[in-house]
C-alpha cells in the first residue's frame, strides 16, 4: 500500500499533467481578432498564435546553433604550456573508463596528467583504474576521500593536485582530440571556465532520441546567453584553480553542472563556449534508462530552483542574480507550458492537419543541421527511423518537469538513476 506521499505525488502528477493538456486543447480554439479599421480584419485561433511564436522560437535558436557547430574553429589552440590535471570521475564505469582514458591520452597537449577518481565500494572500478594507471604513466587512480556524489569527487581531485588548470570528462565520454589544447587555449586567454560541446552517441532507435534532445536543449540553452547566462557544466569542461576557488568548487547536489553555472554567474566569471569542440558520450540503450536519466536531470533542476530561490530570498539580492534565478524559474514553466502546447498542436492537426508541418519541419531542420555536421565530421552515423518522432520530445520534456516538480515536493529522498553502461 503505498504511503500518502506517494499517492499525493502521483495523484499531482497526472492531475497536474492532464490539466495542462485540457486547457491546452480547450483554449486551442479560442478566436483571435486583429482589426486595422478599415483596412483589414485579421482572425486567427489561438492555438496557430502559439504554434506559431514557438516555431519561430525553434527556428531561431536552432539556425543559431546549426551556424555554431558548422563554422570554422576560431578558438586558439595551443600544444604545450602550463600541467593540466584532467579529472574523471567514475562509480560503477569498469567497462567504460577506457573511453575517457585513451581519448585523453591522445590529446595533443603536453603536459597533462590524469586522474581517476573511484569510490571506496566500487571494487571493479577501482581495479581497472588501477591497471590503467600501471600501464600509462601520467594516470593514477585516486580514492575520493569524501565519497557520494560526482561533485565530491571533482572537488577532491582538484585538492590533491598541484595544477592550476583542470578538464573534466565522464567516464564514458570520447574527447576530441584538441580538446584540452583549445580549453587551454581559452584559459590562458582570460577565461575562467571553458566549456565544449557533449552529444550521446545514437547507436540505435533509443540513442537517436537521447541524441536528437540534446540537440534540442542545446538549441533552448541560446536563450539563456541572450540575457548573459552562459551553462557550464561538469564534463568536457576546464577550468582555472582561482575560478574553483571563487566559487568553493561543486556543490553536492544531485545536478552540480547546473548550479556550477549559477556559482560562476553569481562570482561574474568568464565562460567561454566552443560548440565546435564536441565529445561524445554513451546513450542510453533503453526507453527506461532513457526517462530514468532524463528524470534525474529534471529532479535536479527543481532543486537548483528551490535552492536558488531560498539563496535569493536569504541573501543580498541584484540584477545579476535576479536573471539567474528568473532563467531556471522561466526553463520549469516552460517545461510545463511545453504540454499546453502540444495541445494546440493537436488541436490544428485536428483541423487542418497541414497547418502542423512546418513546426515539425523546422525542429527536423535544426537535428538534421547539427546530425550532418557531426557525421561529416565522423563522430557519428546515419540516423535511425525514430528521428521521426523527435517533435514528441516537446511532450516528453513537458511531463518530465511536471513529475520531477511533484516527486522532488513528495517523495525525493536524494536518490540518483545510473543509466546502464557498456562501452557502445
Amino acid at each position: 500500500m503505498p504511503g500518502l506521499d506517494r499517492i499525493a505525488e502521483n495523484a499531482g502528477t497526472w492531475l497536474g499533467i492532464a490539466a495542462l493538456l485540457v486547457v491546452g486543447f480547450a483554449t486551442g480554439g479560442d478566436i483571435w481578432t486583429v482589426a486595422v479599421q478599415p483596412l483589414f480584419v485579421v482572425v486567427f485561433v489561438e492555438g496557430a498564435v502559439y504554434v506559431g511564436l514557438f516555431t519561430v522560437a525553434v527556428a531561431f535558436t536552432g539556425f543559431l546553433l546549426v551556424y555554431d557547430v558548422w563554422r570554422s574553429d576560431t578558438g586558439d589552440r595551443i600544444a604545450s604550456g602550463p600541467p593540466v590535471q584532467a579529472i574523471v570521475p567514475a562509480y560503477r564505469d569498469a567497462s567504460v573508463v577506457d573511453e575517457s582514458v585513451t581519448s585523453l591520452l591522445q590529446n595533443n597537449y603536453d603536459p597533462l596528467e590524469i586522474a581517476v577518481v573511484v569510490e571506496p565500494d566500487d571494487d571493479r572500478t577501482r581495479a581497472r583504474a588501477t591497471e590503467l594507471a600501471a600501464r600509462y604513466g601520467s594516470v593514477e587512480c585516486l580514492l575520493n576521500d569524501r565519497p557520494g556524489s560526482k561533485a565530491t569527487a571533482i572537488n577532491c581531485a582538484v585538492e590533491h593536485s598541484d595544477a592550476d588548470h583542470f578538464v573534466v570528462f565522464d567516464a564514458d565520454e570520447r574527447a576530441s582530440a584538441g580538446f584540452v589544447g583549445t580549453a587551454m587555449g581559452a584559459l590562458l586567454d582570460g577565461a575562467d571556465v571553458f566549456q565544449g560541446r557533449r552529444i550521446p552517441r545514437p547507436t540505435g532507435a533509443i540513442e537517436t532520441l537521447a541524441y536528437c534532445e540534446r540537440v534540442v536543449v542545446q538549441s533552448a540553452y541560446l536563450i539563456g546567453e541572450f540575457v548573459g547566462f552562459t551553462h557550464c557544466q561538469s564534463s568536457a569542461t576546464g577550468f582555472t584553480r582561482a575560478a574553483f576557488d571563487a566559487v568553493g568548487g561543486y556543490a553536492d547536489v544531485l545536478t552540480e553542472d547546473i548550479y556550477f553555472s549559477h556559482q560562476c554567474h553569481r562570482a561574474d566569471l568568464t565562460v567561454a563556449q566552443n560548440r565546435r569542440c564536441t565529445s561524445s558520450m554513451e546513450a542510453p540503450h533503453t526507453l527506461r534508462d532513457l526517462w530514468g536519466q532524463r528524470k534525474r536531470w529534471r529532479i535536479g533542476h527543481v532543486q537548483v530552483v528551490h535552492v536558488r530561490l531560498r539563496e535569493a530570498l536569504e541573501g543580498p539580492r541584484g540584477l545579476t542574480d535576479a536573471v539567474a534565478v528568473g532563467r531556471a524559474v522561466g526553463a520549469l514553466l516552460a517545461g510545463g507550458t511545453l504540454l499546453m502546447l502540444a495541445s494546440h498542436v493537436l488541436f490544428l492537426t485536428l483541423i487542418d492537419p497541414g497547418s502542423v508541418l512546418l513546426p515539425f519541419g523546422s525542429i527536423l531542420a535544426v537535428i538534421l543541421g547539427v546530425w550532418s555536421r557531426d557525421a561529416l565530421e565522423g563522430r557519428i552515423g546515419r540516423p535511425s527511423w525514430t528521428l521521426a518522432f523527435v517533435p514528441l520530445v516537446y511532450l516528453g520534456h513537458g511531463i518530465l518537469t511536471v513529475k520531477a516538480a511533484f516527486e522532488y515536493a513528495f517523495t525525493w529522498g536524494g536518490e540518483w538513476y545510473q543509466v546502464t553502461k557498456t562501452g557502445a
